[in-house]
């Protein structure tokens, strides 16, 4: 039985305990967060497989190769933000000359010149001064070729009569996006009321595999979730509810990883995960060390004990892994770095892994305990 069929089997069981729970799981992979795309370019929320943007300092952080980006299904565009193109360090490096030459093209592998502000930064005086570098650049020679959808492509594109219209770089040409605002000055921006939905945030990233291995974890942590309390009232037979169980645990077990990050097959990644290690019957939050049933799933507003899907190593971090198993760049989104936490737990944990969370907390009781027993 392949994987498609076991996860649509085992989400068609699963939603007997809720019917909002379904639309969890096919969002999984079906719809990415925006993350820092910016909301003109941003392909409002589709599958994770889709067209791309990777920030070159991230790509430059991971060090990846022209070879390993073209494994990028729906192709990658590279962004280099701000003076990232006009640095003369950047010369020195073999992959940024090759994007250089790529500047809007149609090849699996692209890139952009991008001028907004960063996180965190409200002053514009780097971004007007490099948009001065763009019109003075000889090699570039800008002549208002800013990014928009191909014509022949546009009309199709916009009402989503393509099956691939969020892959494929032929889709876009151009090769320029700016946004400049704050001080005194007039803002200058490029699209400025247009939604060319033309990226998703490179964090976001998996492979149409990697991403049906995403949701087959997240629905083994999910089954662990179920008591035979559970199936009894919602009147489910027990051996129908093993034998998906079953299936699953078998996909996963023939899937194998091997990288930096992680290397074994996915059954002994989820086994071995602390909320199911914590109380090998059920599924328990490894934050508050709270049981988490089905009925959680079901929950479709946000409250402190609604399910989130949280990331043990932080998006923040970008650390990005070369998998020579699966032979594809894995982000912060792969299925080896992903569980289910209350909302609560997920606001709690931040930016911190789970082993980083448990040694600050470690370190605040202990210091806590040592103030308070000296104020009595």
């Amino acid at each position: 039985m392949g994987k498609n069929k076991i996860k649509n089997e085992a989400i068609n069981l699963i939603s007997k305990f809720g019917n909002k729970i379904p639309a969890k799981f096919n969002n999984v992979s079906g719809k990415t967060g925006q993350y820092y795309v910016p909301s003109e370019l941003f392909q409002k929320r589709t599958s994770r497989s889709n067209r791309i943007l990777l920030p070159w300092k991230t790509l430059l952080k991971n060090n990846f190769t022209l070879e390993q980006l073209k494994t990028c299904e729906g192709g990658v565009v590279v962004e280099f933000l701000n003076d990232d193109f006009f640095m003369p360090e950047n010369e020195k490096n073999y992959t940024f000359r090759e994007l250089k030459n790529l500047l809007g093209s149609n090849e699996t592998v692209s890139s952009i010149i991008s001028i907004h502000s960063e996180e965190g930064t409200s002053s514009s005086i780097l971004q007007r001064n490099c948009f001065k570098k763009l019109l003075n650049d000889t090699e570039v020679k800008y002549n208002g070729e800013t990014i928009k959808i191909n014509k022949d492509n546009y009309k199709n594109y916009l009402l989503n009569q393509i099956d691939n219209g969020g892959k494929g770089n032929e889709k876009w040409n151009g090769f320029l996006y700016f946004s400049i605002k704050g001080g005194q000055q007039d803002s200058i921006e490029s699209h400025k009321n247009k939604s060319l939905t033309l990226f998703n945030p490179a964090c976001e990233y998996a492979n149409s595999n990697v991403s049906m291995d995403i949701t087959l974890v997240l629905l083994y942590f999910a089954y662990k979730s179920i008591t035979n309390d559970d199936l009894s009232h919602y009147n489910i037979d027990i051996n129908q509810f093993n034998n998906t169980f079953f299936n699953i645990k078998k996909v996963l077990r023939e899937s194998y990883y091997n990288s930096d990050s992680y290397k074994g097959n996915l059954l002994d990644y989820c086994e071995k995960h602390i909320s199911c290690q914590i109380d090998n019957n059920r599924l328990v939050d490894p934050i508050q060390l709270k049981p988490i049933n089905i009925s959680n799933f079901n929950i479709d507003r946000r409250t402190e004990y609604s399910i989130d899907l949280t990331h043990d190593e932080a998006v923040t971090k970008e650390n990005y892994y070369w998998d020579s198993e699966q032979k594809c760049i894995l982000s912060p989104a792969r299925p080896t770095n992903l569980f289910w936490s209350y909302h609560l737990s997920n606001m709690m944990q931040q930016n911190y892994s789970l082993n980083e969370y448990f040694e600050n907390e470690e370190k605040i009781y202990l210091h806590r305990k040592k103030i308070i027993k000296g104020l009595y």
